[in-house]
């Protein structure tokens, strides 16, 4: 019994004394109110984040997690802004599957990143003015205040609705045509190509890529532009029929218009151009003129043109079908 009343003592010795019962209770209180405080200010911050974007576009944050999913799973992020990107229906008007993926490549081109709103713009129809075209300008390469959006615009053509491409649109316009010549001042003859391909077939492309294969496929004609078969070769390749309509008098060429033909013609040097330039013919109007599309004007090709006139002004060349082509979907196999 001594003995254990000896250990006893030694331990009550040998421990600490510890705080009082209300300092440690004011201890625990204090680290509490630190954590509740952190707490509340994270969340805090974290609202104020995001609620700031949300609120601006009247999303919830619902709503934005399901815009993010969305511009993830159809590849917007990496394309960039096109509405790349559906803009889908130009204006009111209806149009098919293909012809609203026809719109994308020069969506993609764009520096913009995607958004919301990007993604639900029309490409709206282009709004002609019916003022007579003046061929004197046809071919000359204009100075024109225009951004990129001015030249998103779709034109009514012979063969459907046809998303309009300018050579000199900057997206692509300092672009080297083999490697050598700007698309600006060389690149009518992919211009036009890209127009038709990228709107009439399904391969979606721009004035870029198809300067790309025409380069690859011996179109370039270095310092001049393209050889004139850049559409024997191009059209036929991506699906597209196309015929030598030269020599067509204004009857033929109108009746090929009117059955679903759009014409490719080779102005000559005169009043439309100093050298040689491409323009496609798109349709022909109830009163007889036509409508074009000139990859060099938007101005251009707002207007109608006089058709006797702007045969009378082709090229005299005689070579791969040139100075005019009509062109045409395929005929179907029976």
């Amino acid at each position: 019994m001594k003995k254990k009343n000896s250990w006893d003592y030694q331990k009550t010795k040998n421990k600490a004394p510890g705080p009082p019962l209300g300092s440690r209770l004011v201890h625990t209180l204090l680290i509490t109110g630190c954590c509740v405080a952190a707490t509340i200010s994270f969340l805090c911050l974290t609202l104020y984040i995001f609620s700031t974007p949300l609120t601006s576009s009247g999303q919830s944050l619902k709503e934005w997690i399901g815009l993010t999913s969305s511009v993830e799973e159809s590849g917007m992020e990496e394309t960039a802004g096109s509405p790349e990107t559906d803009r889908s229906s130009p204006g009111e008007t209806s149009i098919s599957e293909k012809e609203t993926f026809s719109q994308l490549p020069a969506l993609l081109e764009s520096d913009s990143p995607p958004s919301s709103e990007a993604a639900e713009t029309e490409v709206p129809m282009l709004v002609y003015s019916g003022e007579q075209g003046n061929i004197s300008g046809i071919g000359e390469q204009q100075e024109q205040d225009l951004t990129n959006d001015d030249y998103l615009v779709m034109l009514d053509t012979a063969m459907g609705t046809m998303l309009y491409y300018n050579q000199g649109d900057d997206r692509w316009g300092d672009y080297l045509y083999g490697g050598a010549d700007p698309i600006r001042y060389y690149g009518c003859g992919p211009t036009v190509a890209a127009m038709l391909v990228n709107a009439f077939t399904n391969e979606a492309v721009t004035p870029k890529e198809m300067a790309d294969w025409c380069s690859e496929n011996r179109c370039h004609a270095p310092q001049s532009g393209s050889y004139h078969s850049i559409f024997n070769k191009t059209l036929p390749a991506f699906g597209l029929q196309v015929e030598s309509a030269a020599g067509a008098d204004y009857d033929t060429a109108a009746e090929l218009l009117r059955t679903g033909h759009v014409l490719v013609a080779l102005m000559g040097k005169g009043e439309f151009t100093n050298g040689g330039h491409f323009i496609i013919i798109t349709n022909i109007l109830e009163n007889g003129n036509v409508s074009i599309a000139d990859c060099n004007s938007l101005a251009n090709t707002t207007m109608e043109w006089d058709l006797n006139q702007v045969l009378d002004e082709l090229s005299r060349a005689r070579d791969s079908g040139s100075p005019l082509w009509a062109v045409s979907f395929p005929a179907e196999s029976e």
